[in-house]
């Protein structure tokens, strides 16, 4: 697997909770990150709003502002394909101001 940014895994953090309410293992899984990348971006993603945390069942949703980031992630990435997706690299324009 390539190396993601933060925003990427992130995202992928955010997907594995949109339609239930799910453990922070299951997340970890269905994301493809550690037990300490979970720890950190659970711990950020709460902090910001994006996932919501039940103490009582101690599962995770990802919340409407995260649904947000999500959209707003995927527009972003369909607007600028990675350099790798390029297949010519005359596409690539230089606008001076």
């Amino acid at each position: 697997m390539k190396n993601r940014s933060d925003i990427e895994i992130m995202a992928s953090i955010l997907r594995s909770a949109i339609k239930n309410w799910e453990y922070q293992t299951t997340i970890m899984n269905n994301a493809g990150v550690s037990h300490s990348q979970i720890i950190r971006y659970l711990s950020i993603a709460v902090k910001n709003g994006l996932m919501e945390y039940s103490k009582v069942t101690g599962l995770y949703r990802t919340t409407k502002y995260g649904l947000t980031f999500l959209d707003k992630h995927d527009s972003l990435f369909k607007l600028f394909p990675s350099i790798e997706e390029l297949t010519d690299y005359s596409q690539i324009r230089i606008v001076d101001n």
